[in-house]
């Protein structure tokens, strides 16, 4: 372990280095805005191999990194799609899974088209999977997912919609050729199907079903041989979150929300009659983050949330493998990203104030651990920004947790009256742990005080905080917005003449809520890609989706409360152009199929026509998640010209 111990030195020296006035580096804002040096990394099952994306003068090729030679060579140039994953399916094929904006001709809209490409190591071979199958529905989301590999050799079972308009399609469960990319209906769904679980041998262990139009969540098995209904429920959204299957095949694991005791997410087992008992991986203090599985969807463990992960595997080997290392690192965020077959080799991501997310390997067998690399190779530990998890009282007393991003090279004990920016999240029902963010670290470099605030609303701190913000968009979740810039304010160490909100998607809702309901707390506003006129929004949702859609009743209860008392008019900060005080950016880009640039070409037209300082960028080219490097680096130029000029020195 003499690796680790070199490294837990590093990061001591790079802390115990980290004095007021300290010569701080400031990298140019183009290592911030561009997408990561590397990013995406996962290892062959047989852990000789690690694959990922690795940027390279503004080229994205997919690596390869051999874990024996340490020799890594670039196999295949991928800068012409919007790469969305890559991971090994076996030891000789890497996928692909990229999207792109589509539109088709009588369809009411553009989407998010995605598909899958299978790489074959040994042949140089790139083949679409699902390619000649004639059936597949024209106009899908979600195309390219795999849920299980088969034992028919170099085969995967991948979900699909199946049929021809203008009939309803079917979501099948398919088996696909990773060699050819040919394949063809294993079993067929309805056009109710939402998932599939299967076994290698093609067990169909569980088809979900949820039926929009009757609100009618159906769970059904096939381990009989026939098909039987386990679970049946009536509701207006999804109720259960399956995982997965347990690992000795007698049913399967999945999460209920706020069931335990505490509000938290309680995680059960269901046989395949339908019988239901706990399944002893609940916490009373967090929410389950994320599943872990095998290629099957076989449950191995679970990752807790928090502002630093926790873990729990049902391994006693690996739990303390991972613990260990957990513990080691205690002041990072760690986060297991990929794993051998038999869990002999684990892949992990370090997030912390000196690191702008560090890749290393442990290998148990030996009980070595070892560098792999940075996510951002030019941006050194000096350069960050300390992050630390804090919590502040709202105005009604909620508890509100959040992550304060301290400027480089600041002595947090004597700094005082510095610039914020105050970044909301997106979402709204998401959270910001402890991580790189390349907006907050950027700022943060350049000697701003940076709050994120996980307000109510937000996901990961039990049932009872996300129903908090029900009906409370522009009320009480932004109060909680407010209420931590006051809180650091009321603390001396935010100067309240240099404050400016940021944020995108919901964020740059909240951020024009900001300039619209409390236009005396911000210098400058900056929204990207935001919702500004929530019935417009539900207008082009309802026109876009069946009237009956799950996502029109989730944002009908989250915007309107769930007895649909709030006027959304009347939060909209389009209506409130008048409010304004404080000078408006707008970037949204032009393939947003997520929040339609209408959004923002509204609140442009609302804050002139009020005679407010307001600017519109729109993004050539860019979808909602800002997945281009360079209108990255567009954004992040324009953002900083702005704030600069508003709240800078």
């Amino acid at each position: 372990m003499r690796f680790v111990a070199a490294m837990m030195m590093a990061l001591v020296l790079a802390c115990a280095g980290r004095t007021a006035n300290a010569e701080v580096p400031h990298p140019p804002l183009e290592e911030y805005g561009d997408l990561p040096s590397i990013r995406m990394m996962d290892m062959s099952p047989n852990g000789k191999l690690i694959s990922f994306i690795q940027r390279h003068d503004g080229t994205d090729f997919l690596a390869l990194h051999n874990v024996e030679t340490g020799k890594t060579e670039y196999k295949l140039k991928v800068s012409d799609v919007s790469a969305r994953g890559v991971w090994f399916a076996d030891d000789e094929h890497v996928i692909i899974l990229a999207s792109d904006r589509k539109w088709l001709y009588g369809y009411k809209n553009d989407f998010e088209y995605s598909g899958a490409f299978s790489y074959n190591l040994k042949t140089g071979s790139l083949k679409p999977l699902l390619r000649g199958n004639r059936d597949l529905w024209p106009a899908q989301g979600g195309l390219g997912r795999i849920i299980g590999y088969s034992d028919k050799p170099d085969h995967v079972y991948m979900p699909a919609y199946i049929g021809k308009p203008p009939a309803d399609p079917t979501m099948d469960l398919l088996r696909v050729s990773l060699e050819t990319g040919m394949g063809g209906t294993y079993k067929r769904g309805t056009a109710h199907t939402i998932d599939w679980f299967a076994d290698m041998d093609g067990t169909v262990f569980a088809r979900e079903d949820y039926n929009v139009e009757r609100d009618i969540y159906t769970i059904w098995t096939y381990v009989n041989g026939k098909r039987e209904k386990i679970y049946e429920e009536d509701s207006d959204l999804v109720p259960l979150s399956l995982l997965g299957v347990k690992a000795d095949k007698s049913g399967i694991i999945f999460v209920s929300s706020g069931e335990n005791e505490e509000g938290y997410d309680e995680v059960y087992e269901m046989d395949f009659k339908g019988s239901v008992k706990p399944s002893g991986l609940g916490k009373s203090d967090t929410d389950i983050g994320s599943v872990y599985t095998d290629g099957n969807r076989f449950v191995v463990g679970v990752r807790y949330t928090g502002p630093v992960p926790r873990y729990k595997f049902f391994d006693p080997e690996v739990d303390s493998a991972v613990s260990a290392l957990t513990e080691q690192f205690s002041a990072a965020a760690v986060y297991v990203e990929a794993w051998t077959e038999d869990w002999s080799r684990i892949l992990y991501r370090i997030y912390g104030s000196d690191t702008p997310g560090t890749y290393v390997l442990q290998d148990r067998d030996t009980g070595s651990l070892s560098f792999i690399a940075d996510g951002r190779q030019g941006i050194p530990p000096e350069a960050i920004g300390q992050m630390v998890a804090v919590t502040y009282p709202a105005r009604d007393g909620l508890s509100i947790p959040a992550i304060v991003t301290w400027p480089a090279g600041a002595d947090m004990q004597t700094a005082s009256d510095l610039p914020l920016i105050v970044i909301p999240h997106g979402g709204p029902q998401s959270n910001v742990p402890v991580y790189f963010d390349w907006m907050a670290q950027y700022f943060a470099n350049r000697g701003y005080l940076v709050l994120q605030p996980n307000f109510r609303g937000s996901s990961g701190y039990g049932q009872a905080f996300v129903e908090a913000g029900y009906g409370e968009w522009g009320g009480k979740m932004q109060d909680d917005v407010t209420d931590g810039v006051n809180a650091l304010v009321s603390q001396g160490v935010a100067d309240p003449d240099r404050v400016c909100i940021v944020g995108g998607s919901y964020g740059g809702y909240s951020a024009l809520a900001g300039g619209a309901y409390t236009p005396d707390l911000y210098k400058c506003v900056v929204a990207i890609a935001p919702v500004a006129d929530i019935p417009l929004m539900m207008r082009r949702l309802r026109k876009e989706t069946d009237r009956g859609s799950s996502a029109i009743a989730y944002w009908t209860k989250f915007i309107g409360g769930k007895d649909g008392q709030v006027d959304m008019a009347s939060v909209s900060p389009v209506n409130s152009a008048g409010n304004f005080k404080a000078p408006v950016l707008l970037i949204h880009g032009k393939h947003d199929t997520v929040v339609d640039i209408e959004q923002s070409h509204a609140m442009e037209k609302a804050l002139r026509k009020a005679g407010k300082d307001v600017t519109l960028i729109e993004l050539d080219g860019e979808d909602h998640w800002l997945s281009q490097g360079e209108t990255r680096i567009e954004t992040l130029k324009a953002m900083s010209d702005f704030v600069d000029q508003n709240i800078g020195e």
